[in-house]
C-alpha cells in the first residue's frame, strides 16, 4: 500500500461524515421550503394565478398598431404600482404626449371637425347638393368672421326688421294694428310666412317654455330698441317696455303650468289631440309647415300621434367649423366617410356589437339573483335592441342624402343671416323626416363626434364613426385589441338599457316596470353600493367631494360594459392573433385592462367642482380605478393584495 493510498484511506471517514452532514443540511433546507410552500396562501393575495403569456401569430406592424403600441408604452408611468393607482400607472405621462384637456376618448371629435374644415377650405368641385350647401354656409360664416363686428351687427338688425315686415304688421310699432285681421292659420297666415323665412330645429315637436328673468326682459327691450334705431324707425319707449313686460308675464304664466306633473299629463299627448284643447288653432296646418313640402301629408300621418315634448334648443358654437358640424352633421358625415375613413371597420364593428350582445345575454342567464320573469324580459330587451353602425349604407348611393336637401336652395348672393335661417329650416325638416321614418338617422351632431349613444325611448344603440376609427379601432388591429379598446364602450351603451333609468323601459322603449319587486329592491341595493363607493372615492382632482347619486346610471353602465367586454375578450383565440409591438410577452388579462384604460387617459381635470357635481358622468380617474377595483379578474391579473386600493374587500357588482 502506497503512502498516498494510506493518506486517502485515513481521510475517508472524515470525508464521509462531511458529505453526510451536507446532505442532512440540504434535506433540512428542502423540507423547510416544502413546508413553507404547503402553507395556505395568506388572504392578502388572490387565489387564481394570472393568465400566462401566449405565443402570438407574429407582430402587428401596421401604422395603427404602432400608434397603439406608442400609447401603451409612453403614456404609462412604470414607477406607479398598478395595485395602488392603475389610472396613473397607465396614464401618468399622458400629458407629455397630448394637448387635449379632456379624455382621450374624445380626441377624434376635434380631429373630424378639423378634417371637414380642411376639406371645405380646398374648394373642391362637387355634384353633391348636401356638400355644396355645407360649402356655401361655411364660406358665408368664414366671410362674416372676417368682417367688422359692428357692421355684422348692423346688417343683422336690418335684416331682422325686413323679416318682420315680411310676416306682417308689427303691433309694437303699429298702434292701429287690428287683432281680428291677424291670420294665424290661413293659407297665407303668419305661421306660413314665418316658416318661409325662418325656422328653428326640433328633435321632437318642441314647446320650449321657461321663466323670463329680469335680465331676459332687459335684453329683449334693448334688442328691440337697437333694431329700431338702426333702421331709423321712430318708437315710443314706454309702449315697448309695456309690451315686453306683457311678453314676460305670458312666458311666466306658461312656465308655471309646466310642472313635472303637468308635463306628464298635459303635454305628452298626440298633436291631433291638442286640437281638442285649443280648437282656435289649426295645429295640422301649422305643423305641416314644418315639413318638407314634398312629403307634408305623409309625414303628418306618421307624426300626428307623437307627443309634444318640451326641449331646449340645440347649442350652437360660434366657431365656424363647429357651427357647420351642428347644422350639417349628415353632410359632414358623408364627406368624412367617403374621403377619410376605412369602411372595413363598419362590418367589424357590427360583428363586435353582436358579440357583446351575446355576452350581455349570457350575463343575464348566469345571474344568480334575477327571478326568471325578470331574466327573460332582460334577455328579450337585449335581443331586440336596435343598432346603427355609424354610417347608413343607403348613403353610399349617389344622390341619396341629396334628397333631404332639395327643399332649400342656397345662393352665394344671399346674406349670412338669410343663409343661416335657411339652414335651420332645412335641419328642422330633416328631423321631421327622421321621426317619420324617411331618414334612417337623425341629423344629430353626435354622429360626427367620438363615442356611442343609447336612445332609451327607441331601445337603440348607435356607434358613431369617429369611435370606430383609429386610434380606438382599426381593421388591422388584432381582434382582442379591438375588443379591449371599444368593447367596454359598446357594453356601456347597451348597459344603459339596464341602468337605473333605462331598466324602467321595455324592449320597445316604452315606460314599463318589468321587474319583480324583489329584483327591483335587490338592484337598488346593488347600485347603492356604487353610490357609496363614488361618494367615498378620493379623486386626484376633486378629492372626496363627489356625488354618486348624480352619476349612478353612468357607473352602472360602466360596470355592465367592462364585464361583458372582458367576457367577450376572454373568448378570443390569442394564438391566431398578432401581438402588439413591445407586448409580445404580456399576459392577455393584463393587456385587456391596459388597453381599456387608455380611453380615459387625460391631463389634470380643471373643471370647477360646482360644475363637476352637475355632470352625469363620473371622473375619468374613477372610470378606471373605481370600476376596475370592483373586478376580481383585475386583482387576479395584477396579483393585488386584498385591501389594496385596486382590490378592496368590498366590491360592487350588478348582474
Amino acid at each position: 500500500m502506497s503512502e498516498k493510498d494510506i493518506t486517502t484511506k485515513s481521510h475517508h471517514p472524515m470525508k464521509t461524515i462531511t458529505i453526510v452532514f451536507i446532505w442532512i443540511f440540504a434535506l433540512y433546507a428542502a423540507l423547510l421550503i416544502v413546508k413553507n410552500h404547503e402553507k395556505p396562501q395568506p388572504p392578502s393575495t388572490p387565489s387564481r394565478p394570472a393568465l400566462e403569456p401566449v405565443k402570438h401569430k407574429g407582430v402587428c406592424k401596421s401604422p395603427e398598431c404602432i400608434t397603439l403600441a406608442h400609447q401603451l408604452h409612453n403614456w404609462r408611468d412604470v414607477s406607479v404600482d398598478p395595485c395602488q393607482n392603475f389610472f396613473k400607472a397607465v396614464c401618468g405621462k399622458y400629458n407629455e404626449h397630448s394637448l387635449l384637456n379632456h379624455a382621450h376618448l374624445h380626441r377624434n371629435t376635434k380631429l373630424v371637425a378639423n378634417v371637414i374644415k380642411e376639406h371645405l377650405h380646398k374648394d373642391l368641385s362637387s355634384s353633391s347638393k348636401s356638400e355644396n350647401a355645407m360649402k356655401i354656409f361655411f364660406d358665408k360664416c368664414e366671410a362674416t368672421n372676417r368682417m367688422n363686428l359692428t357692421q355684422v351687427d348692423l346688417n343683422e338688425k336690418q335684416e331682422i326688421l325686413k323679416m318682420i315686415k315680411q310676416v306682417g304688421s308689427w303691433p309694437m310699432l303699429n298702434k292701429s294694428w287690428n287683432e281680428s285681421e291677424f291670420d294665424l292659420n290661413g293659407k297665407n297666415g303668419v305661421i306660413k310666412k314665418i316658416k318661409q323665412i325662418y325656422s328653428a330645429p326640433i328633435s321632437k315637436f318642441d314647446v320650449n317654455v321657461s321663466n323670463m328673468t329680469t335680465t331676459d326682459t332687459e335684453e329683449l327691450e334693448k334688442d328691440i330698441v337697437e333694431i329700431l334705431k338702426v333702421n331709423n324707425v321712430l318708437f315710443d319707449l314706454k309702449s315697448i317696455q309695456e309690451d315686453v313686460r306683457s311678453i314676460a308675464k305670458l312666458a311666466n304664466d306658461i312656465a308655471e303650468l309646466h310642472s313635472a306633473e303637468a308635463q306628464r299629463n298635459a303635454w305628452e299627448r298626440g298633436i291631433h289631440k291638442m286640437q281638442d284643447s285649443v280648437p282656435s288653432i289649426d295645429f295640422e296646418r301649422i305643423t305641416k309647415n314644418l315639413f318638407n313640402p314634398k312629403r307634408q301629408d305623409v309625414v303628418w300621418e306618421k307624426l300626428k300621434t307623437k307627443f309634444i315634448s318640451p326641449a331646449d334648443m340645440p347649442y350652437f358654437s360660434n366657431k365656424t367649423k363647429n357651427l357647420v358640424m351642428n347644422i350639417f352633421p349628415l353632410a359632414a358625415l358623408r364627406v368624412y366617410v367617403r374621403n377619410h375613413y376605412d369602411k372595413e371597420n363598419l362590418e367589424l364593428a357590427s360583428e363586435m356589437v353582436e358579440e357583446i350582445r351575446e355576452n350581455l345575454i349570457e350575463t343575464f342567464m348566469q345571474s344568480t339573483w334575477l327571478h326568471e320573469t325578470t331574466r327573460m324580459r332582460a334577455i328579450r330587451k337585449a335581443e331586440l335592441m336596435k343598432k346603427v353602425i355609424g354610417y347608413p349604407p343607403e348613403f353610399e348611393v349617389p344622390g341619396a342624402l341629396d334628397n333631404f336637401f332639395e327643399s332649400v336652395t342656397f345662393s352665394d348672393t344671399e346674406s349670412y343671416f338669410t343663409t343661416y335661417n335657411k339652414a335651420l329650416k332645412l335641419l328642422q325638416e330633416q328631423y321631421s323626416d327622421y321621426h317619420s321614418g324617411f331618414l334612417s338617422i337623425a341629423p344629430d351632431i353626435r354622429y360626427v363626434s367620438s363615442g356611442a349613444h343609447y336612445r332609451p325611448w327607441e331601445n337603440s344603440l348607435t356607434m358613431q364613426i369617429p369611435l370606430i376609427d383609429d386610434p380606438y379601432f382599426d381593421s388591422t388591429y388584432p381582434e382582442y385589441a379591438r375588443i379591449a379598446s371599444i368593447g367596454e364602450v359598446i357594453g356601456h351603451e347597451m348597459g344603459h338599457g339596464f341602468d337605473t333609468t333605462g331598466r324602467k323601459r321595455d324592449e320597445n322603449g316604452e315606460k314599463y316596470d318589468w321587474w319583480t319587486p324583489e329584483d327591483s329592491a335587490e338592484y337598488d341595493r346593488k347600485t347603492q353600493c356604487l353610490i357609496d363607493q363614488y361618494n367615498n372615492y378620493d379623486d386626484p382632482d376633486f378629492g372626496k367631494n363627489l356625488n354618486g347619486s348624480k352619476t349612478v346610471a353612468e357607473m352602472a353602465a360602466d360596470l355592465i360594459g367592462i364585464s361583458v367586454s372582458l367576457k367577450t375578450y376572454n373568448k378570443v383565440d390569442f394564438s391566431k392573433e398578432p401581438s402588439i409591438f413591445g407586448f409580445e410577452d404580456e399576459k392577455p388579462d393584463k393587456l385587456f385592462f391596459h388597453i381599456t384604460a387608455l380611453n380615459w387617459c387625460r391631463a389634470r381635470d380643471t373643471t370647477p367642482l360646482a360644475t363637476q357635481l352637475t355632470l352625469d358622468h363620473p371622473t375619468s380617474s374613477f372610470r378606471v380605478n373605481g370600476v376596475f377595483s370592483n373586478m376580481k379578474s383585475f386583482a387576479e391579473a395584477f396579483n393585488c393584495p386584498v385591501g389594496s386600493p385596486m382590490n378592496p374587500k368590498k366590491k360592487c357588482e350588478l348582474f
